[in-house]
């Protein structure tokens, strides 16, 4: 299954990134942007590390020792990688693409079936489709997001945000404080990549949510006002999840972010 040797990770690893690592070759190149941003999930805190260079961001955080996430703005591909094992896994957006098509049908299928069940047999249908990781089976299709603009200021790492209300349906399911790069005053080349990695999570979570949850996954929603702006505030009701950029600044040895060379290649299968 894809993923399968990298459940670890997570969602909150590509929900760390959008938010805003040791690369395996480092050459000088231009400078690059970090940030700093501390995490709570379940209870747990955390703090990850995000370099961001030529299109290339880098995730490290405490709770991943010797692994990062790596993510390639113009192919959208994701690594992940484990130092210890000297390995990388490929994430293909086209094999990603295909898996949700064909989740989709199935799970068209399974809500077509569902309607007609007896309450006994739908709540059997539940239970087994809970088994395969899929908790909530209204969810399975997708889904919209519905975002209010809750007219309150934030402020992390001693930068402006405004606070967003996140529903689904009916449902509150979380808040994002979000702010643009004439706030932040980050490089803008390095703010257009965190955007579209942004829009590359968001897209994940509303298209694809249930398939990554079968497989591990869970990715809170983010909550993108526009193409404009970033969250860098984050908190997530069922999932007791928060996330709050504490430092932004500008490292001074450049690095350039790279697949370690020697490594072995772990391709998603179907790739």
């Amino acid at each position: 299954m894809i993923f399968s040797s990298f459940r670890k990770f997570r969602g909150v690893a590509l929900t760390i990134l959008a938010l805003g690592g040791m690369a395996g070759a480092i050459t000088p190149v231009l400078a690059a942007t970090r940030l700093i941003i501390d995490t709570v999930d379940q209870g747990i805190a955390g703090k990850a590390q995000i370099v961001v260079s030529e299109g290339r961001v880098r995730l490290t955080h405490s709770g991943m020792p010797r692994q990062e996430v790596l993510f390639i703005a113009d192919s959208q591909e994701v690594f992940f990688i484990r130092h210890a094992r000297k390995e990388v896994t490929s994430v293909d957006p086209t094999v990603i693409r295909q898996s949700v098509d064909q989740f989709s049908g199935i799970a068209q299928s399974l809500m077509a079936q569902r309607e007609n069940l007896s309450e006994e047999k739908r709540e059997q249908l539940d239970e087994m489709l809970k088994s395969l990781g899929i908790p909530d089976p209204d969810q399975m299709g997708g889904g919209s997001l519905k975002l209010t603009n809750l007219g309150q200021q934030g402020e992390a790492a001693k930068i402006q945000c405004d606070w967003w209300q996140i529903r689904s349906e009916q449902k509150t399911i979380g808040r994002s404080c979000v702010t643009d790069n004439q706030t932040l005053r980050i490089n803008p080349a390095d703010f257009a990549t965190l955007v579209q990695l942004a829009g590359y999570v968001q897209e994940l979570q509303l298209s694809a949510s249930a398939l990554l949850s079968s497989m591990g996954f869970t990715l809170p929603p983010l909550g993108l006002a526009d193409k404009e702006s970033l969250p860098i505030q984050l908190e997530q009701i069922s999932r007791k999840f928060s996330a709050s950029l504490t430092i932004v600044d500008r490292l001074d040895v450049s690095l350039r972010l790279m697949v370690p060379q020697g490594y072995r290649i772990i391709s998603t299968p179907g790739g």
